[in-house]
């Protein structure tokens, strides 16, 4: 296991919408936690779930269009630790990649990708009722972003419990198989192909956003 906990790259601007994003993110999950409709309900109406693209809104899953699921799908957790390690990968990776774009192109690149995910999600699994929660796609892309833009800077991660330091493009490199891998394991229900999609969307894409 390799988790980040910091990087070596000052900023030059204050990441406003990364703070705004990791904010939005932890109080949604608050709400459902704690909200009056309790945390399965609240998952269901906001996920993205392919089979409504195609047929429209399931029984338990009505209160909104199923084509707006597919920005509410990012605001949403499985739990806990699903929020915190995305929160962790936006917060490192985040600051710089906003750093680098205006707040408005950050917040449009974030979004876009995050759509792009669920979409890539959708056509892997048209007609599944499989409900995709969660803020990874669009981290992946600033992931993908960041791979481009800063591969030398200094990444601090643990591996297990020991600490190391490595060059971004390595770390990048080695989180990017281990996407792959899943993909093509399919050990769990991670959703590996929103991952691919938003990294490769990052590199494709954060060109057309960047500052003049």
């Amino acid at each position: 296991m390799l988790l980040p906990y910091k990087d070596v790259n000052p900023t030059r601007h204050f990441p406003f919408i990364t703070l705004l994003l990791i904010a939005g993110n932890i109080a949604i999950f608050v709400y459902q936690v704690f909200g009056p409709y309790g945390f399965e309900t609240i998952s269901s109406q906001f996920a993205l779930i392919p089979y409504e693209l195609h047929h429209g809104n399931l029984r338990e899953s009505n209160w909104i269009n199923p084509y707006l699921s597919l920005v509410t799908y990012m605001f949403m957790h499985a739990g806990p630790g699903h929020l915190i390690f995305n929160m962790l990968f936006l917060w490192i990776f985040g600051n710089n990649i906003e750093d680098r774009m205006s707040w408005i192109g950050f917040l449009v690149f974030y979004l876009l990708t995050g759509i792009i995910s669920g979409l890539s999600f959708e056509a892997i699994y048209p007609g599944s009722e499989a409900h995709l929660v969660g803020a990874s796609g669009a981290i992946s892309a600033i992931l993908g972003a960041y791979l481009l833009l800063y591969p030398t800077a200094r990444v601090h991660a643990l591996f297990f419990i020991f600490p190391i330091r490595m060059p971004a493009l390595v770390f990048l490199i080695i989180w990017f198989i281990t996407q792959i891998s899943g993909f093509l394991g399919q050990a769990d229900s991670v959703a590996w192909i929103s991952h691919i999609s938003g990294f490769v969307s990052g590199i494709i894409l954060y060109r057309f956003f960047l500052r003049h």
